[in-house]
């Protein structure tokens, strides 16, 4: 497994540091580490991807004898934004317009120039221009969902995701009501996210089953996990392939009240799956399972050890298993020379000392409210963590994972308050902190307040030039 979906790994090494490490609890939320890594592809910054050749050259002597290819246009265009190439874009983009003003593909290549360039007003302009050309289309209407997102403008994103429901093909409408319910959900607005009826069996399995961990999400949301197990065993059911399903269910073991029906769904996928990935996350569920039935007696006794054992022949040295065995081994202090030794070779790999809790009671209790997080139920992980604050008060990483949660669960005034005094205390510009301010800001229709921050703190990142775009198109589009 290259890519496990548990871990955020750094640009620099392909292993998570030490602050990585404490983000990757909202790695399963709508989250502002988002807003860092989709902030903009900006000139020159991105390769061509491999195998994909240059050959502009001949696309532009094709594209002159065959002005009407939009196709082409776009391939042209792909490679000019990959390469920084701006004239060239610019040219390609008027080309295309010049020859093809009807035709509404020319208004999307436009519009995704636009987006490149950090015009978001422009880009909104020509998604607009397609959808006016093709009204029963769906593709300007995707476009133009995806740019709304993008931009934290919800209700604009909801309304053409409404949309695009109602203009698609029968085969394909149980997937856009499924968007336009997660889109509801996201802003935590549950009864309009029930927009999908999953128990249709008209539906396909596959978006049925996605249907299912949402509402497994909004179970947990609320603290009835008794109906999040069930909803969570029934999306397997109907998708058993699906990696992130069983990844979502060996998460929920530390969340639910009572995981034990889980664990039918690991082994009938160790029982009858190949696929490496799968059967790694049925080992990890089963292996959180048994730290939770040891709970009251050895976290290190010989069943939790079998599952971790056969965790560790299959990837060795993983570091989701890693770091919670190391802070199990911290509970035993006559296996502190073992603890040492597996925190100095994850400090070699830039992973940094995880917290330590001093009582197998608060490790637990630190598990669920970082997979409360991972598994949408933000109200979880602020209640664990509140009690956490009592009984460990000097533990690291709660106070960034209250922020964290209060931004999932969209209590915006409460996370704003602690980010400014965060911020104010520390008295450096953390981007990752000042992301997460923004994001709120323009969520509370205050873009005036995100330029005048970013420029009284002259930042120049890419995520500050990037916010400083959403934040004039908010602007504007008030205007």
């Amino acid at each position: 497994m290259t890519d496990n979906q548990f871990s955020v790994t750094s640009a620099r090494n392909g292993r998570p540091t030490s602050r990585h490490r404490l983000l990757i609890i909202a790695h399963w939320s709508f989250a502002v580490l988002a807003a860092l890594v989709s902030s903009c592809a900006l000139p020159g910054e991105e390769p061509l991807p491999d195998g994909m050749s240059d050959n502009r050259a001949d696309l532009v002597g094709h594209i002159r004898d065959n002005p009407n290819d939009i196709d082409a246009h776009a391939d042209l265009l792909r490679m000019q934004i990959k390469s920084g190439d701006v004239e060239g874009a610019m040219a390609t983009v008027s080309h295309v317009l010049k020859h093809n003003e009807r035709d509404f593909r020319a208004h999307l290549l436009d519009a995704q120039f636009q987006r490149w360039q950090l015009n978001l007003l422009g880009a909104e302009a020509g998604l607009r221009k397609a959808r006016d050309i093709a009204p029963e289309r769906l593709e300007p209407c995707v476009a133009l969902a995806g740019l709304y997102n993008q931009s934290y403008l919800q209700r604009e994103e909801v309304r053409i995701r409404e949309i695009a429901a109602g203009l698609a093909p029968v085969e394909l409408r149980a997937e856009f009501l499924l968007d336009l319910g997660l889109c509801h959900w996201q802003v935590r607005d549950a009864e309009r996210a029930a927009t999908l009826n999953a128990d249709d069996a008209g539906i396909p399995a596959a978006v049925r089953a996605r249907a299912l961990v949402m509402r497994a999400e909004m179970a947990l949301g609320r603290g009835g996990s008794g109906d999040a197990a069930g909803y969570i065993r029934a999306a397997f059911r109907l998708d058993p392939e699906n990696t992130g399903i069983l990844q979502f269910a060996a998460r929920a073991v530390t969340v639910l009240d009572d995981p034990a029906p889980l664990g039918e769904l690991f082994d009938e996928t160790l029982a009858g799956k190949d696929r490496a990935e799968l059967r790694w996350t049925a080992l990890f569920g089963h292996w959180m399972l048994a730290v939770r039935k040891a709970a009251d007696s050895d976290p290190l006794a010989e069943p939790v050890e079998r599952w971790r054992l056969r965790l560790e022949v299959m990837e060795p040295g993983h570091p989701d298993v890693a770091v919670r065995y190391l802070q199990l081994l911290r509970l035993r202090p006559e296996r502190e020379a073992e603890a040492k030794q597996l925190e100095e070779s994850l400090n070699d790999y830039g992973l940094g000392t995880p917290p330590a809790p001093d009582t197998q009671a608060a490790l637990l209790a630190l598990w669920r409210a970082e997979d409360a997080l991972r598994t949408g139920a933000p109200s979880v992980a602020l209640a664990t963590i509140a009690r956490l604050e009592e009984t460990q008060p000097d533990l690291e990483g709660l106070r960034l994972m209250r922020i964290m949660a209060l931004f999932v669960a969209c209590d915006f005034a409460l996370c704003l308050e602690q980010i400014d005094r965060w911020l104010a205390e520390s008295g450096e510009a953390d981007e990752m902190l000042l992301s997460t301010r923004w994001v709120i800001l323009l969520r509370l229709n205050r873009p005036a307040d995100v330029l005048a921050d970013i420029r009284a703190r002259e930042l120049k990142s890419n995520a500050a030039r990037w916010f400083e775009a959403v934040a004039n198109f908010h602007t504007y589009r008030q205007r």
